[in-house]
Formats: structure tokens, sequence, C-alpha cells
């Protein structure tokens, strides 16, 4: 039945529950020219009877009844009448259900509050099914006459075509040309490959393998193709297979609708429907955060997430700038965000969209990137995905505070209803802006002292309590500490209360320079502060009292042209030892402090055992620092042989500590503490130098000698002047091949790895070799190892000592063995013990090991005695 004609009467059957509603529907379209005659019903029974009984030409449903509903309406439909046109009529209906019901044979759906769309729809709708009829008619007559079905074919406004076994056109009807803008001709003999984008070509081809040796066509595909003067269309696609009379398949004959307008309204509304979750998700991050860094974060999550943009950033906006420093952002930035900033350098305004946005005080938007003049950089934002974008200002009072920036991955994206969308959204975030503004100068009075800036009792209590729930649930030590300057009330009572704000000032500014951001510092009295330290052990934290706080607070200062000097005492309360609660914490800090008032030292702990044990420390300390003068230390040599020949290939120096009252001292007993107290960047030098000296006095006995590794720490690495150190300690050695390797820890890789990799590089050049020690241990990346300039890895000892029992450690070391090779580098087996571990590695392709099994650490001159009697290859 042509909805063209509108003095045909159409029988139309409305599934309704509210009268006024059906009635409303049918206003309009006899008010829009519609000859209908209509039943209404609001049960299942009822419409069932109806479409047995009133046959309806066209079906218009509510989604939701009382006792019925519209999804059953419609599967009701397609089993009775599945010819009949389904249209959803309803007041609300969201994406998910309206692309669900289109899906399961709806044909459209029209919001009951934009009637003006009804008409229309009934009207394609009737046509739609008319369209069908008339296919199927088709379909029937192409069995009977080639000419019927070519004459069908030039009727219908789809587009009917065939192709043969290898995919060129046999044939086209020309609604081709009203579709995509071909003449009928042209295509013939053309591959129908070349016509689809390339994205959808694997699964035509597919398609066509399939249908080959099943011989069976397809119903219902989606394919993008190109239009002749540009563009693209979406259709959908159903072809049945071709067979000669031997049953080869020869082709495939097959009917194209075009659904573009379709596709974009969906497109368009799955885009709007984006958008409102980001409203409410942004809208429900605004009543929940309080903090401004936080909402920013989240709206740019919001909208990447739940909005589908490819990049959402937000800057600030300093008073009087017409620039906005990115702060947060989410999606696809691969340093687009950086490589702007960088190329913009010092300029003083934006002349970009951004700008134009802050100046303006107006929402700005570039639909097409690669068109628009005002985009800078295009170049860099084409090559990440982004077609289009929107600036939107964030105005709080009549100032711009920041800027929010989405990109989107389709030119065009942003169409008058999304923006109304996206003002509002600016809006809401400029509110919270300002409602956020306004608690948070409320809140500095009420938790931060104002003088100093430093949190102030309460809040000091509040961190300390979330400090201590994180410390238990880490199972960590956590540190309260009490400062009391020494004579405070002397300044103020001299030199006046201004001087000693100043001094509390200058306190502060001192004690924030020396603790960590997980650390909290506060002024919790009128001369007194306090610490929260987590994660540093009671004996490292004696140094660092000393250094940062004591020494920090005693430096001189000038107040008023008077230099001063502030001693200060201090107590110290450690989780869990001292206690398990912050107030019992707190007082024990302060029990110790009164402590350490009438003590000598400067500071005491809680706890008299971990008093004696910094005492036991700072005392170990001290004999180190004697053993550095009086030259304690002395280097032990280890073997490292070839496992193919068992013959030496190098010695690793080990130092040791000749204790006048402990004998000698293993490396594990001191070395921690020598790096803790910086005393390591004096003895690694002196290692260097001794093992020089030690190669030299072999050499000189006309020795083969082969190369000898030192190894260096973490803190000598770290050290500026680390490369200087080492050549200095060549000395006359540099430029020749001294024999010297450096072995580094895994660890160290990850740290400052480009000033590390330097450094290596520059000694490797002056003749020595790197080796990464403990292999297998650490964090560092394969990209990192790959880059590095190393000449080996060393397998940790503790793989070495479970490969014989573990295939996990067996595979590790296979693992480290093959990375080795693939690096062109040699790999050394630490801690072999047995002929057995020794075999094993030498089958898995390690090319050196080192252990007790070939030889224990000896002194310099039974090491000379070795090399005597075992020649080098």
């Amino acid at each position: 039945m042509g909805s063209d004609d509108s003095h045909t009467q159409i029988k139309i059957l409305l599934v309704e529950d509210r009268q006024e509603d059906a009635e409303l529907l049918l206003a309009e379209m006899r008010r829009r020219g519609l000859t209908i005659h209509s039943m209404r019903v609001d049960t299942e029974r009822a419409y069932e009877e109806a479409l047995a009984e009133f046959a309806p030409d066209l079906i218009l449903s509510d989604y939701t009844l009382p006792g019925f509903d519209g999804p059953t309406a419609l599967q009701i439909a397609r089993r009775h009448r599945p010819d009949t046109p389904f249209i959803f009529v309803s007041g609300t209906i969201g994406e998910e259900r309206a692309i669900e019901a289109l899906r399961q044979g709806a044909v459209d759906y029209v919001l009951k509050d934009n009637r003006a769309r009804l008409v229309p729809a009934i009207q394609r709708a009737l046509t739609d099914a008319d369209d069908r009829e008339a296919r199927r008619v088709a379909l029937r007559r192409l069995e009977a006459s080639e000419e019927r079905f070519r004459s069908i074919a030039e009727a219908t406004q789809d587009w009917i075509w065939e192709i043969d076994s290898q995919g060129l056109y046999t044939f086209s009807s020309p609604a081709v040309e009203m579709i995509l803008g071909y003449v009928p001709s042209e295509l013939l003999g053309t591959n129908c490959m070349d016509i689809v984008v390339p994205s959808n070509r694997p699964a035509i081809a597919e398609l066509l393998r399939r249908g080959a040796a099943e011989k069976r066509g397809w119903r219902d595909l989606t394919l993008h193709f190109r239009h002749s003067q540009g563009g693209v269309r979406w259709l959908d696609n159903s072809a049945l297979p071709l067979v000669d009379e031997s049953g080869q398949l020869v082709g495939y004959r097959g009917v194209a609708r075009d659904i573009t307008q379709r596709q974009m309204q969906q497109d368009r509304i799955a885009r709007l429907s984006r958008i409102q979750a980001v409203l409410s998700g942004i809208n429900s991050t605004i009543v929940r955060v309080r903090d401004r860094h936080e909402l920013f974060r989240e709206a740019c999550r919001i909208a990447v997430r739940q909005g589908g943009f490819r990049l959402a950033w937000i800057g600030e906006v300093a008073p009087g700038s017409m620039r906005a420093t990115p702060l947060v952002w989410e999606g696809v930035d691969e340093g687009y965000l950086d490589e702007v900033n960088s190329a913009m350098g010092n300029t003083g305004a934006d002349p970009g969209s951004v700008g134009k946005a802050i100046r303006y005080r107006k929402m700005v938007v570039a639909s097409d990137i690669e068109t628009d003049p005002h985009t800078l950089f295009k170049r860099e934002a084409l090559a990440r995905g982004y077609r289009s974008l929107v600036a939107l200002p964030l105005i709080v009072g009549d100032q711009v505070v920041g800027v929010l920036v989405l990109y989107a991955s389709d030119a065009g994206f942003f169409d008058d209803e999304e923006l109304r969308l996206l003002r509002d959204l600016a809006g809401d975030i400029s509110f919270a802006l300002d409602y956020i503004g306004k608690g948070e100068r409320l809140a500095y009075v009420s938790y931060y002292d104002t003088l100093t800036g430093l949190p102030n009792r309460q809040l000091f209590f509040d961190r300390l309590a979330q400090a201590l729930n994180q410390a238990r649930g880490e199972k960590r030590e956590l540190a309260v500490i009490v400062i009391d300057p020494q004579r405070f009330k002397h300044v103020n009572d001299t030199l006046g209360r201004h001087a000693g704000d100043q001094v509390l000032k200058a306190l502060a500014a001192r004690l924030l320079l020396t603790v960590a951001e997980s650390a909290t510092a506060a002024r919790i009295g009128a001369d007194r502060f306090a610490l929260v330290v987590p994660n540093l052990p009671g004996p490292a934290m004696a140094r660092w009292i000393d250094e940062k706080i004591v020494d920090t607070f005693a430096a001189p200062m000038v107040i008023d042209d008077v230099e001063l000097r502030i001693s200060v005492k201090i107590g110290i309360a450690l989780y869990p030892a001292d206690a398990e609660t912050a107030e019992t914490l707190f007082v024990n800090a302060e029990a110790a402090l009164k402590r350490a008032k009438d003590a000598a030292d400067p500071y005491l702990f809680y706890s008299p055992e971990m008093n004696a044990r910094v005492a036991q420390r700072l005392h170990l300390e001290s004999r180190l620092r004697r053993a550095v003068v009086e030259k304690q230390f002395v280097l032990h040599y280890q073997t490292k042989v070839d496992l193919a020949t068992r013959k030496i290939r190098g010695l690793e120096a080990l130092i040791r500590w000749r204790d006048p009252e402990h004998g000698m001292v293993q490396p594990m007993d001191f070395v921690p503490l020598l790096e803790e107290s910086g005393l390591i960047v004096e003895v690694g030098r002196w290692v260097i130098e001794q093992a020089v000296a030690d190669i030299q006095v072999w050499r000189g006995l006309n020795l083969s000698v082969p190369r000898v590794a030192v190894n260096v720490s973490e803190v000598q690495l770290r050290q500026p002047s680390f490369v200087a150190t080492v050549l200095a300690a060549l000395g006359s050695t540099v430029g020749v091949d001294v024999g010297l390797d450096l072995e580094i820890t895994e660890s160290m890789i990850a740290q400052n790895a480009g000033a590390n990799v330097q450094k290596l590089t520059q000694l490797r050049a002056a003749g020595l070799q790197v080796f990464v020690d403990d292999f297998g241990t650490g964090y560092s990346g394969l990209s990192q190892i790959a880059h590095l300039p190393l000449d080996a890895l060393k397998i940790d000892r503790a793989f070495v000592a479970g490969m014989t029992g573990s295939t996990e450690h067996m595979a590790i070391v296979s693992a480290i063995v093959n990375l080795a090779k693939a690096l062109k580098i040699f790999v050394v087996a630490e801690g072999v013990e047995t002929e057995e571990q020794a075999l094993q590695l030498h089958r898995l392709g390690c090319d050196e090991a080192q252990g007790y099994l070939f030889s224990r650490p000896l002194p310099a001159d039974e090491a000379a005695k070795l090399l005597a009697a075992a020649p080098i290859p």
C-alpha cells in the first residue's frame, strides 16, 4: 500500500494503554493528510486477535504498557505478520533499546514529543514494505524470466547486482547510479572489492571463499561502499548463490539497500547518548569530589571512556594569560601536548582554537582539523587520529580559569545539539570550580597554620591516622617525630614577636625542604613541630634526623640583621614497636621529647632498645670511618672459568674488612652501611685503584692476567663525577688494555637510565667492560637491556642454586642464556657449587661460571699462585 497516496485508507493497529496518547497520534496523522482506519489495543490477547481479524497495514506500539510491553508485541508481530511494518512510538527509549528494537525487526522509532516525525516514518515504513513486497515479487519472477527480472530490477529503488565467482560484476541495476553514483555499465567487469572500503575487503574475501565451498549466500550484511564522488554509503546486502547445470558455483545474485541515513541517525543517537553519559557522569563526580585536580582527572577520564573522545585534556589559565597549561589528560596523547607546548615556547598568547576560546570566553569548534585555518600543529594532530575538536572555556566569576579540550576521531563530529550539551557541561564544571574554590579557602583556614603554611594539629592527626592505616596494611614501620626549638621564648622576648614569627616561618621552610612527599610536616603548637615519616627504619632514621633536621635547623639564619642559630630537641616513637594507635604514638613521642630535653643527645627514641640499636649503628659507622682512614679493607679474588675448557677466564674483586677488633668481616655486614653513609664513594674508588695495582703486580710477575671485575654501587654510579673518578683511579693505565670490568646491578638500569648509559658508554670507550650482576632479580625491561652498553649478563646465584630441583628456575636460566646470545654478549653464572649445576649450565650454552666448585675468594698473593698454576686461554 503506497504511503504517498493520502486517499488510500491505511489500517493502523495502535498498541497503547493511554487513550489520550492514541488520540494525539491519530490527530497528527489526519492533520498530515493520511486516511486511516485504526484500532487500539492494550492487552496481549486483544493484540493477537486484532492481528488476525483487523489485519493492519501498520503497527504503532508504545514501548512499555502496564501488563504488556512493546518488545513482546514486536515478537508476536514477527511470528504472525512478519511483513507488517512495526514502529515504536514511546515517551523515552534509550540508545541500547532503540538499536535492539531495530535489530529485532522494528522499522523505526518515534518519540512522542517529536510527533512531527511520525507521518514521515509511517510513509517510509509503508514505502519500505511496498519495496520489500516488490523485491519478493521480483525474485519470484526472476526464476521464470530473465527479462522480467531486468524490468523489476530497473523499477526498484534498491540495487540489484550479479557477480561471477571471481567477484567481477556481470549485471547492475540502474539504482546503483542513484545510490553510489556509478553508471551500471561502468561496473561491468569491475571487481566488487574495488568499490568497498579497504576494511571490508577481508570479510568479502572470506564470504566468497566460503560460498565457493558451501554454495551459499548471505543475508543482511552491512558493507561500506565508496561513492563515485567521494564519501561512503552504508548498504544492507543479501545474496543468493548462482549454480550451473552441473551444480558448480558460477556467481551470486543479490540486492543492496541504502541504509546510510538510518545508520547516520543511529550514529548520531549513539553520540548524543555518549555525551549525555559524559554529562551525567561528570555531574555525579561534581557531587562527590571536592578537589579540583581530581575533578579534572575524572572529567577527562569520563569524556574518553564514556564519551568515546580520542583525547580530552584540561588546562589551567593563569590570571591575565591567553594560554592554557595542560594539567590532566586522558586518551591518545603520544606526546602531542608536550610537542605543542615545546613548539609554542614562551609565547604569551595561544593563536589557535584554545587561545580563541580563552580570549573571547566562548566555545570554539574545529569541525575538520585538516581544513580549519585556526588549528595549530595539524600534522601532529592528524598523525594521532584527531579529526575535529572543541575548546570549552571554564569561567569562574568573570575570569577564564581553565579550558576543556575534546578531540574526536571523526570530522564533523559536533552538531548543534551535541554542542549545546557540551556547553552545559562546561558550565557545570565551572560551577564546581567556583564551589571547590570557596570550600578550599574555608578548609585551608580549618586545617592549616596561617603563619607557616604547614598542616595544623587537627590535620596532622588526620594524616597520622591515614599513614598508620597504610603502614598497618603494608606491614611497614612508621615514625612520629616531635621537634622542639630550644630557647625560642628568648628570641621572642629579645627581638620581639615579629622576629619570632620569622624564625618559625624559616624553620617551617627548612622542614619542608628536608621531608619527602610521603612524609607529613605540621606545626602543632606555638613553637613545636611534628613529622609523620613512613617506611624509614629506626637505625636509618637516626642518620636522617642528624643530617636533615638537627644540622638543617642549626644552620645560621639572619633575622632583623641578627644571626641566630637554633638548636632542637627531638622525640621519636615508632609503629608498631612503641604503640599501635595514633594518639598513643604521639604521646610516646612527646614523652621521648621530654626525656631528650634532660639528656645531652639532641634526640631520643621512646624505646630504650631502639636508642641502643642506634648507638650501636653509630658506633659501627665510626669504626668504618676509621677503617677508611687506616686502610683496613683488603681485596679477595674469585675465579670465573670457561665452562667448556674449565680454564680461568676472569676474576672478580671482592672487598673484605680486616677489623682489628673482630677479624675478617664479610661484605654483607658492612657494605649496606657504607652505601647509606656515602662512604662507598671513597671505598669504591679505593677498590678500583687496588684492583689496578694488583693487576700491575701480577703482570710484573709475567703472569697471564685475565680481566678483573669490580662491583659498582648505585651510590657511586649516581655521582656526577663517577666517570672522572674511575678514570683517575686507573691513572696511567687509561688508554691501554687495563683488563678491568665494572659490575652493576639490574636495579640500577631503570634509575636515571639516560645518564647512566652515557656514563657507562664513556667508560667502555676507555677500555672497560660492563657486566649486569644478579640478572633476573630486578625490574629492567628488555628494551632497556637492548640499549645498554653491556658486555655480559651474570645469572643470579638463587636461580643457579634452584635449577636442579625447579623447572621454573631452569626455565629462567635458559631464558637469560638465550637473551644473552640474542644480544651477542657473554653470560656468566654465579654461585656454582656442584658439578651437576656446571654440566647443566654448559648444556644450556652458558659461557662462564663462578663459585666454590672452582675456587673460593683468595687474597691477592694466593690468587697470583693460582694464576701461575692454571694457564689462561
